[in-house]
């Protein structure tokens, strides 16, 4: 019963040592957070490609950042304080940014309900109105079309 249960145990630490994250025990690069942010001097390109002078600068405070053993969080922190947010790859999720997040969110769930609303009421406004058009007519043409008919009839009859 003892064994059963320690080869339980040992089972039970050996997948949980499978799925701890290897990235955890991994050493933060400076690629991984340059991925994070944009140059300063060039806007909207993000550092890891960036070439510039500028990018050279921040690059190289990453580095000096990095060893003395600050986390990615507290590096890009460091940059938002100095540049804003607008200085991240991605928008911030807090405040007025959510918009960006939930907008097209709420605007699929809005927006699609009332899309199908309309396009059923426009499939029913032409139904109802073909209806309408072939009722009125063939009471209208009935009368009217045999007069024709017989008139068109009988100058075919004299033609012959």
């Amino acid at each position: 019963m003892f064994n059963r249960l320690a080869g339980g145990l040992w089972l039970v630490l050996f997948v949980l040592l499978i799925l701890i994250p290897v990235t955890s025990f991994a050493e933060l690069t400076e690629t991984e957070v340059s991925e994070s942010l944009t140059c300063y001097a060039c806007p909207g390109e993000p550092l890891n490609i960036d070439r510039c002078s500028g990018g050279n600068q921040m690059r190289a405070a990453i580095s000096s950042m990095l060893s003395e053993g600050k986390s990615k969080q507290q590096i890009l922190d460091y940059f938002v304080a100095q540049f804003g947010d607008s200085i991240l790859t991605t928008v911030p999720k807090k405040g007025f940014n959510l918009v960006a997040y939930l907008g097209p969110i709420v605007g699929l769930l809005v927006g699609i309900p009332v899309a199908l609303l309309i396009i059923r009421r426009w499939g029913s406004a032409n139904r109802q109105a073909t209806n309408d058009e072939t009722t009125s007519e063939t009471l209208t043409l009935d009368d009217e079309t045999k007069k024709q008919i017989e008139t068109e009839l009988s100058k075919l009859d004299e033609e012959d």
